[in-house]
């Protein structure tokens, strides 16, 4: 199994900047359900705007707890641009320790890790989230289901603990 660490990819004032190209593909996937599944095209621009809204605001900090809904419509949005490619399972937020984070701290390193995945492979690809119970790190494991021999890659994402409570 490989791992990657990241400290984060967020500057002090604010997040990684959203993808352009992420964007585009999303807005592509909601042309493409437009005639043929109409209430899917509008989750998945719903689910954009929601993902937007998150990450364009100024420069804050948010609950651990309201980055990984953000984290969780980033997922769906993936899915409907990789129907049947991505499995996920996300902590639950009773299970998660209370620290914060900037918008898109989580978010942009699984982009990273999930795109390369996606883009290195054919077939299905399983995203399992863990939050570490001491609130330093959460931890993410990708694998291939229908792949048993492959090699999986676990990912750190390092969060701030200098800002433990609970969100402002």
């Amino acid at each position: 199994m490989q791992e990657h660490t990241t400290a984060s990819h967020t500057t002090p004032t604010g997040a990684a900047p959203v993808s352009v190209h992420f964007v585009n593909n999303v807005l592509a996937a909601a042309a493409s359900y437009i005639e043929v599944e109409p209430d899917t095209a509008r989750d998945v621009l719903a689910g954009l705007g929601a993902f937007l809204s998150h990450r364009l605001r100024p420069a804050r900090i948010v609950p651990l707890a309201q980055e990984l809904d953000h984290v969780a419509v980033y997922v769906r949005l993936e899915q409907a641009r990789f129907p049947g490619r991505l499995e996920a399972e996300l902590p639950p937020a009773s299970g998660l320790p209370l620290v914060d984070c900037v918008p898109g701290q989580v978010q942009a390193p699984l982009a990273d890790a999930l795109g390369r995945w996606l883009g290195d492979r054919r077939g299905r690809v399983r995203l399992a989230l863990r939050a570490r119970l001491d609130g330093s790190a959460l931890e993410a494991q990708f694998d291939e289901p229908d792949e048993p021999a492959s090699t999986a890659e676990r990912v750190r994402i390092s969060l701030r603990t200098n800002n433990a409570g609970g969100g402002s």
